[in-house]
């Protein structure tokens, strides 16, 4: 199933998610990042902890916008467990580790400075070249918001003052669904 179709099965699902936990929320495909220092992590390490994934470009005005209201997030909800990640998809996707490690060390700098310049802390990570291609983003920033199993919750395709006020209701009811059954 190419990514397209996963999230598009999952937006139909999601229409008939409550605010209950969900057993059958579908699994986030497990994809690998690569962290501004060149260190790799899997989503599969973040089990166990409510995830904010959100997929961007330093050339993508509404990514701008949201990066900002994504740190607020952040802080609101950090100390309660909430991870948000900053996936950056500046780079072309490489074919292999060693043209990607090439393309990190030209692009942090650049990455850096628009952090710093956006007042942005989030962790910034970069997809390495197979999850590009696997994930096939058409339109960004896209967020993501994973239950603590790496089930999606909601999936949020552009920017919108609404749907980041969904994703801030969202959140709290997953660390709600989290405290209940005893969850860090």
């Amino acid at each position: 199933m190419t990514t397209r179709a996963f999230l598009a099965s999952v937006a139909v699902a999601l229409l008939a998610v409550s605010g209950a936990a969900d057993p059958s929320r579908q699994q986030f495909p497990e994809i690998h990042l690569v962290d501004l220092a060149g260190q790799n992590m899997g989503l599969k390490e973040l089990r166990g902890r409510v995830t904010v994934l959100n997929f961007w470009a330093t050339w993508c005005g509404p990514c701008r916008i949201e990066l900002p209201e994504l740190q607020k997030l952040l802080n609101e909800f950090g100390g309660k467990g909430l991870v948000v990640l900053a996936v950056n998809v500046d780079l072309p996707p490489a074919r292999d580790e060693e043209a990607f490690a090439q393309e990190l060390v030209a692009a942090k700098p650049r990455l850096e400075a628009f952090l710093t310049a956006s007042k942005v802390t989030l962790p910034v990570f970069l997809a390495d070249g197979k999850s590009q291609e696997m994930l096939d983003l058409e339109r960004i920033p896209l967020t993501v918001a994973l239950d603590g199993n790496g089930g999606v919750v909601r999936v949020y395709s552009g920017y919108s003052p609404a749907g980041m006020q969904d994703l801030r209701e969202q959140v709290g009811k997953i660390l709600a669904e989290r405290s209940k059954q005893g969850g860090k």
